[in-house]
């Protein structure tokens, strides 16, 4: 066995962490670009962020925050004061703005039928999404968002404020959808939303490596998901991912890192639950998965895992995604901040 102390680890992923004067200089380097290609600024006209996906010259990096909130999570019970805050700051770092009503409207507007989408997989075991719902919900409801306009999927167990919410209905549409040389029903709820927050787990995966943001949004939508299964889900996972019904409505990932699975998944064993108390935001999907990548791999490395196991995983697919323009795998295209938060 490695690591048997099972130390807790709150690394920085060096690679496009910037700060300081250098982050400033980004900032000015890149509202100049904006201006010259006749861009609007991160959230524009549109009140919508610039994303990985629309920089055609790959002159943007993508920014990606992990918030980590020392009071937030313990076992599986979360501290819902400082879940709101961890919330509120990684969506304000991401608008650049600290109007938090303003800051949730660069990704979401007032007439959007916004799904919350959250990983069904493992989440009685880890235990965390019912009370990160409830934060988020909250979050949004002091924004000025109403009940009637969010749905919440992917959880069996409700907060009580989500009370008055739009339900979350299961079931396919009536015709399927094609993608590359294949075709599925995708999940109806898909029809009734007019904007995504993806709100995943981190899991390992026996088959895929890692569910994370991409599998989150296609595992669940697809009727019959067992192509997934095939070459750890690569090129499939990029090309479900890729379909207009999903593109056109994803507008924010936050990652639920308050407890991960890094070992065994995705059948969940405790013994291989790491707690790192974070949430990662991006308007980067792929960018969001290649952070939560890195912290799986580091807790692999560096917490309790069987002898006979490697610690590498598979998930090609995120570079696949990057190649068909979904965003950025590459941690050298990607600005990676980490900001604790000690305080509510």
């Amino acid at each position: 066995m490695r690591n048997p102390a099972g130390k807790r680890w709150y690394p920085r992923l060096e690679r496009g962490d910037l700060s300081g004067s250098a982050e400033m200089g980004l900032r000015t380097v890149v509202i100049g670009l904006l201006l010259v290609i006749g861009l609007a600024g991160w959230c524009g006209g549109t009140g919508r962020v610039h994303r990985a996906i629309n920089d055609p010259l790959g002159m943007e990096k993508s920014r990606v925050f992990e918030i980590h909130g020392v009071y937030a999570v313990r076992g599986t019970r979360v501290h819902n004061a400082s879940l709101r805050q961890m919330i509120t700051t990684g969506v304000n770092q991401l608008a650049q703005t600290e109007d938090a009503a303003a800051a949730w409207r660069c990704f979401i507007s007032d007439d959007d039928i916004v799904a919350l989408n959250f990983t069904r997989v493992g989440d009685r075991e880890l235990g965390v999404n019912t009370g990160l719902a409830e934060a988020l919900l909250d979050c949004l409801y002091e924004a000025g968002f109403r009940r009637e306009n969010i749905m919440v999927v992917g959880l069996d167990v409700l907060p009580d404020n989500a009370a008055g919410t739009r339900p979350w209905r299961y079931g396919w549409q009536a015709e399927p959808t094609i993608f590359n040389s294949d075709e599925d029903f995708l999940a109806t709820w898909l029809d009734e939303v007019t904007a995504i927050i993806n709100v995943p787990s981190i899991l390992d995966d026996n088959i895929i490596g890692m569910r994370g943001g991409l599998a989150n949004l296609c595992w669940p939508v697809l009727k019959r998901p067992a192509r997934l299964y095939v070459n750890h889900g690569d090129p499939f996972m990029a090309e479900v991912f890729a379909l207009p019904e999903i593109q056109s409505k994803l507008r924010l990932t936050i990652t639920n890192a308050l407890r991960i699975l890094y070992q065994g998944g995705p059948v969940v064993q405790q013994r291989y639950v790491y707690e790192r108390g974070t949430l990662i935001f991006s308007a980067d999907p792929v960018a969001a998965d290649s952070v939560a990548l890195e912290i799986l791999l580091q807790a692999r490395e560096s917490m309790v895992m069987p002898d006979e196991v490697d610690g590498e995983i598979q998930a090609g697919y995120l570079n696949t995604a990057e190649a068909m323009g979904l965003g950025y795998a590459n941690m050298n295209q990607i600005q990676y901040r980490y900001i604790r938060q000690e305080r509510w």
